[in-house]
């Protein structure tokens, strides 16, 4: 009897395992769960007229500092009249639907952990295009943050290193476990992470309030900071070769706010004074109304094979876990 019951407990536990083991495999299979993807369900009507235009408008624009034409969000349009079981798991849903109720809602977690789904009523065209203009930013940053945390979430943190920033800089980090300590200096850090074929890069470095805040203008001042930084400590291999931004085009700039504190974001693409590398950036000064500075935190990515849209949004993942302590 003990045998038989040995027997049967051994059983179920390795279904148990291969049960979840196939449940592993069929979750990294499934293309509606692939980061920053949005299911968008919604008639072939609406999807191939003004209504789908606005969608890849607003949830397909180009990331700002990329070369290659990538997007910020990967749309995954379906049919009102099929919404598979593997695409009900998506993390990020829209709803578009003719109706004669007027109305846009937000439900979480109905199908799967981590879910937003926001769906939009309207009676004719014009109606869902209007809304979608004055809820899209919402439905955006709603998606986009989950991601962010979620990604967060899944690392591994390195303590030793989150220990040190924190005693350097006075401010706390999520840095993950496969990023390691580079270049130092006395108000400078280099962390670096190698992928593949390149490597992702945070610097992280202090500016008081006025360099920042003088007579021009705070891109300009922006620049200007990650210029001399990088002419300092990001150098190439050729001799008198460093670290640039980009001159042909001037970044894309906003003020934003990270963990409660007023925060500037630049975004761009870096190449190298008598090199011929290049990449792109996301800088986020963020105030530290405490001691009267910036904490400046410059992540480049390099990887001229593949695409660099989950680096950057990795780094940026990182930047906004920062604390001020």
């Amino acid at each position: 009897m003990k045998k038989i019951f040995l027997f049967l407990f051994s059983f179920c536990l390795l279904s148990c395992f291969e049960n979840e083991k196939e449940k592993k495999e069929l979750v990294a299979k499934n293309p509606y769960l692939n980061q920053n993807s949005v299911t968008v369900l919604i008639p072939i009507s609406l999807w191939n007229g003004k209504v789908g235009e606005k969608i890849r408008e607003k949830f397909a624009a180009p990331i700002a500092g990329l070369h290659d034409c990538e997007s910020v969000f990967t749309l995954l349009p379906i049919h009102m009249n099929y919404f598979p079981s593997n695409a009900k798991l998506s993390r990020n849903i829209l709803i578009i639907s003719s109706s004669f109720k007027t109305q846009t809602s937000h439900i979480k977690n109905k199908y799967s952990e981590n879910q937003n789904i926001f769906t939009l009523q309207g009676k004719n065209e014009d109606i869902l295009l209007k809304q979608l203009q004055s809820s899209s930013k919402e439905i955006m940053n709603t998606f986009y943050n989950s991601e962010l945390n979620l990604l967060l979430a899944k690392n591994k943190i390195n303590t030793k290193l989150q220990a040190q920033i924190k005693k350097k800089f006075l401010v706390d980090i999520q840095i993950p476990a496969d990023y390691q300590k580079g270049l130092q200096g006395e108000n400078f850090l280099w962390l670096r992470k190698d992928v593949g074929s390149g490597n992702n890069n945070l610097l992280i470095y202090t500016a008081s309030f006025s360099a920042l805040y003088n007579k021009n203008a705070l891109v300009t001042n922006s620049l200007f900071i990650r210029n001399q930084v990088s002419k300092i400590y990001v150098l190439g291999k050729t001799d008198g070769s460093y670290m640039i931004t980009e001159q042909a085009y001037y970044p894309s700039f906003y003020t934003t706010e990270i963990q409660n504190n007023l925060a500037y974001e630049m975004r761009g693409s870096w190449e190298f004074y008598k090199d011929f590398m290049t990449g792109p950036y996301v800088n986020f000064a963020i105030r530290d109304n405490k001691r009267k500075r910036f904490i400046i935190i410059d992540g480049f990515a390099f990887n001229p094979i593949h695409t660099k849209k989950e680096l950057l949004f990795e780094m940026e993942a990182i930047i906004k876990s920062t604390k001020i302590l």
